[in-house]
């Protein structure tokens, strides 16, 4: 039984992708390309009360990945609660002029987590995460970007004992991986992701992509 679990876990399949959105319209973006962005505690829709804690760990990396200053999640939670900000939901409601007077960012990213779960279905199992973002000027309070992601892991089992024993080690389910692949994918996915910031060697290359795109569109 351990060895055919083992190959069951080894044999999971990870996907994402992402919601059907139009391609975003960066123009926005470019008129006020930030530098440095905020990353405020993630609001959370699920009944996974650790979904906010997890998916902290795993945002701030690929933005800064991007080419942008990212100032520290936790650092940024403390002093939000040294504030009496300590519900998400008022985070996420208040002006975005007000994270520039608090933080000197250029932008703030607004996460919200849509589904934090594990499924069974017959003898197949899934482990989903899907997270919307959004990124609003700082001065304008104008959004930027923004998009949705999801990300899932896939596993069958051969017989119903299989699918039982998984389910009894969904306590252990480990979402960090699969948070990391959803941002990831939204960051860096040409044409909607997140354009390079002035610390990444594509600096600008999106905005001359992006503008003949625009001009061969309006012909």
């Amino acid at each position: 039984m351990r060895a055919r679990l083992t190959t069951l876990i080894a044999a999971a399949v990870v996907a994402a992708g992402c919601a059907a959105v139009p391609k975003p319209d960066y123009t926005r973006f470019f008129q006020n390309h930030p530098r440095s962005i905020l990353v405020v505690p993630p609001m959370n829709n699920t009944t996974a009360v650790e979904a906010p804690d997890v998916f902290a760990t795993t945002i701030t990396a690929p933005v800064a990945e991007r080419g942008y200053y990212i100032f520290p999640v936790y650092l940024v939670t403390d002093l939000l609660r040294d504030l009496g900000l300590t519900n998400e939901g008022l985070i996420h409601q208040l002006p975005a002029n007000r994270f520039r007077e608090l933080f000197g960012a250029d932008a703030v990213l607004f996460v919200t987590i849509k589904d934090w779960t594990t499924k069974y279905v017959l003898l197949a199992s899934s482990v989903s995460v899907t997270a919307s973002y959004k990124l609003v000027d700082t001065k304008t309070g104008q959004v930027l970007w923004e998009g949705e992601r999801k990300a899932v892991v896939q596993s069958r089992g051969s017989n119903i004992i299989e699918v039982l024993v998984s389910a009894l080690m969904t306590t252990t389910v480990d979402y960090r991986p699969l948070a990391r692949e959803a941002n990831k994918k939204m960051m860096d996915n040409p044409g909607t992701g997140l354009p390079a910031g002035p610390y990444h060697a594509e600096f600008q290359k999106d905005y001359d992509r992006y503008s003949r795109e625009r001009e061969g569109a309006l012909k």
